[in-house]
């Protein structure tokens, strides 16, 4: 969009693409003013020598795309002479014949820190700061950047190359936590709802009020934000799972059955990038690299310090590597407490492939799914309850020495959150207030697709430190009773058990074994 703008050779097309817009009917000066550059950094790969070639041999490619453009500024004479001239030379001679008629350049380069960021993932911070520092050849290209052009934009995940950059590149302004861009990559509920109302009656997307549909995807896709400004007043939906979402609309008449799109499902590879971060930098293994993104998870927030810029040798700081989850995307502002922004998960999208990835770290290659799978099976339509929870301890038990011995409730809660979350039966709500309180889970029928399932299930947990006596053990289960006859009251219960039998189960642990699990009431609706 910015390159169509901005691009001269689109000065003809400016009414069809912007015409009914308001930048279409207030355009600036710069309109159409300029030649535009794009490079695109996730093509580049490689190590060492093999990176620096693949690195110029893109920019040479994307100069002689650039002058071909161009005849406006590049003769048919230039031209022939372009092509065998060494890299260095094609780029001083391009600038130099845009400055000699007098003509901007506007460079675009998307995602300007993927292979840095693969390099530390790889390899930790030694080979990225050849690159980045000194005379390492990145930054000398950055260099070079910064003088030639007339407008440079930059996107891409982190602020670290960046800050790595910054010295040579010292112009760079960070527009990622401006206000006034908090909106600018997402759609607002009211731009989403416009569409679905706008779509409605096209192809098989017949059915369905449009604000019905906009308020069932919101915990899927909305929820982000970006600027400390905007919390609590304007967050946008992810713009791709809008739209992955209303496509299924259109061509089958039917939501998706997968809510999550398998294009940003690649987003997975951000927390192993996290992981291994970690790995690399911290010396932590793998299987031990998320409490962050576990205490997010379970607790609903955490508070940390944002920090804007920060070089890679500085990730080890917590304040920095707790930013990368921001950065990310696996985090967002979701409210304030105590003067400071909580940063939370942002929607159901999100959290799901945090706990798809939790569950590939909680447990060994070696596992047996078809045991989970009947049991949860089983645990959905046979009200088999107590065979599921003791296959759920039995397996928390056997990987509490794979997660290194670190134990405790918030662990408890985060693996059976993960557990949890893999059935797809039931709509799982960890933490949901019913009169007064907060039980540890409520699971009810998903029923859009599993409208048959008879049971649904309030399930509280109790977690007592390794070697606690039976007094205490048992002053936890008068306090669990009460509070599940507590819950059963709230007026919530009968809408969200409606057609089924609800179970009150009260589970036990103590250490990382389970010590106790039983059926204190249930009730059909």
């Amino acid at each position: 969009m910015m390159e169509c703008y901005y691009d001269l050779n689109q000065k003809k097309n400016f009414q069809k693409l912007f015409g009914d817009l308001w930048i279409g009917r207030h355009p600036t000066k710069n309109a159409n003013r300029f030649m535009t550059l794009k490079l695109d950094f996730s093509k580049i790969g490689g190590t060492g020598e093999e990176l620096e070639r693949a690195f110029e041999q893109h920019i040479s490619d994307a100069l002689e795309a650039f002058v071909n453009r161009y005849p406006i500024c590049y003769d048919a004479n230039f031209i022939s002479d372009f092509k065998n001239r060494p890299i260095d030379s094609k780029f001083a001679s391009t600038i130099y014949e845009a400055r000699e008629k007098d003509i901007p350049v506007y460079l675009f380069i998307d995602e300007y820190d993927n292979f840095t960021n693969q390099m530390i993932r790889a390899t930790g911070v030694k080979d990225y700061r050849d690159i980045t520092h000194g005379a390492g050849f990145y930054r000398n290209w950055f260099k070079k950047f910064k003088g030639d052009f007339d407008r440079i934009l930059m996107m891409g995940v982190s602020p670290v190359t960046m800050d790595d950059l910054t010295s040579g590149f010292n112009i760079a302004a960070n527009l990622t936590l401006e206000p006034d861009f908090n909106a600018a990559l997402g759609f607002s509920e009211a731009e989403v709802l416009k569409m679905y109302t706008d779509f409605k009656g096209t192809g098989r997307f017949t059915r369905g009020e449009p604000a019905e549909i906009v308020s069932s995807i919101r915990p899927w896709y909305d929820g982000y934000c970006f600027a400390e400004q905007k919390v609590g007043r304007e967050c946008v939906f992810n713009s791709d799972m809008t739209l992955y979402h209303l496509k299924h609309l259109v061509h089958t008449g039917e939501p998706p059955r997968n809510m999550v799109d398998a294009n940003v499902r690649t987003d997975y590879e951000k927390l192993k990038t996290i992981a291994d971060l970690q790995r690399t930098v911290l010396r932590l293994e793998p299987q031990d690299a998320l409490p962050m993104t576990e205490q997010a998870v379970v607790a609903g927030g955490v508070q940390f310090p944002l920090v804007d810029s920060f070089p890679a040798e500085a990730i080890i700081k917590p304040a920095n590597f707790h930013s990368l989850f921001f950065y990310y995307g696996l985090l967002s502002m979701t409210g304030r407490r105590m003067g400071a922004t909580v940063f939370g998960v942002p929607n159901a999208c999100v959290e799901m492939q945090i706990f798809s990835f939790l569950r590939e770290m909680y447990f060994p290659p070696t596992k047996d799914w078809l045991e989970w799978d009947s049991a949860a099976r089983a645990f959905a339509y046979q009200g088999a309850w107590r065979e599921f929870l003791s296959l759920v301890a039995k397996n928390f038990e056997e990987t509490t020495p794979i997660r290194g011995g670190i134990g405790g409730e918030v662990r408890l809660q985060g693996y059976f959150q993960c557990e949890m979350r893999h059935l797809p039966q039931f709509i799982v709500c960890p933490e949901l207030e019913l009169a007064h309180g907060n039980c540890d889970f409520f699971l009810f029928p998903e029923r859009t697709y599993y409208a048959d399932v008879p049971h649904s299930y309030i399930v509280e947990f109790k977690h007592a430190r390794k070697g606690t006596k039976k007094t205490e053990l048992d002053a936890q289960r008068a306090e669990g009773l009460r509070q599940l006859a507590t819950y059963a009251k709230d007026r919530k219960v009968p809408v969200l058990a409606k057609g089924t039998t609800l179970h009150l189960i009260l589970v036990q642990y103590r250490g990382s074994t389970m010590v106790n699990c039983e059926l204190v009431d249930e009730k059909a609706y």
